[in-house]
């Protein structure tokens, strides 16, 4: 059975007909994708898969379950799309690509619920004409927002990059990579997020490197009590 279809049982058993006719209208505007190494799995026509490569080809909102150990989400939808992916314990790391690919879209929101992780591997492999060399990449204006955790591992490259804005509204992070936590072309904006970065400073310290994490030129120090600001 599709999740959707449950979701729309149970509530109708639960609360009556008329309670089922509005859950359906609210979970037709929501798509479920889970991610598994045995072959993910979507009823959306919006949303193409093959192999480990997760393709979503619209706007709307998407909520994302499972793990996928080398595998990639790539958002390619058109330039006016606003495009939201609900992250909900997700898992993917990609060998030699960014875990989260946003290719093309007007807007990009990833909602973190429960804790996540995006990685990648020591290198990267061109799949197109973009310089990928993040766990996370986006040509887009990319969003994080939501009350769930996100930890970004990149030992070959950037942590987080985003080719127009990056916005933080909520979550808490956990970035290490090899170069900078975030590299933003535009901006860095962040409001009731909580970075995780005093073991990376700390290596950086000692190994008389640069304790810049965001591109955008805003650095962190750590301070005798170890706090960071």
């Amino acid at each position: 059975y599709e999740p959707k279809d449950v979701i729309i049982t149970i509530g109708g058993f639960l609360f009556g007909p008329l309670a089922s006719l509005l859950i359906s209208l609210v979970v037709s505007l929501v798509e479920m994708i889970t991610l598994s190494d045995t072959g993910a799995s979507c009823s959306s026509d919006a949303v193409s898969i093959s192999g480990g490569t997760v393709t979503i080809l619209d706007e709307g909102t998407y909520i994302l379950t499972g793990t996928l150990t080398d595998g990639q989400i790539v958002v390619c939808a058109p330039d006016d799309a606003k495009t939201q992916l609900v992250l909900r314990g997700v898992s993917v790391h990609s060998t030699d690509s960014a875990a989260l690919y946003v290719k093309n879209a007007d807007k990009v929101f990833v909602t973190l619920e429960g804790e996540n992780t995006l990685s990648c591997g020591e290198s990267f492999t061109a799949i197109d004409e973009n310089n990928i060399d993040g766990a996370v990449y986006a040509k887009s204006d990319l969003t994080f927002n939501g009350a769930g955790g996100l930890t970004v591992t990149s030992p070959g490259g950037h942590g987080i990059v985003g080719k127009d804005d990056v916005v933080f509204a909520g979550g808490s992070y956990h970035i290490t990579c090899a170069s900078h936590g975030v590299d933003a072309n535009d901006s860095v904006r962040c409001v009731d997020a909580v970075f995780t970065v005093a073991d990376a400073l700390r290596d950086l310290r000692e190994r008389n490197k640069s304790t810049r994490i965001f591109d955008s030129g805003l650095g962190i120090s750590i301070f005798r009590d170890n706090s960071t600001r």
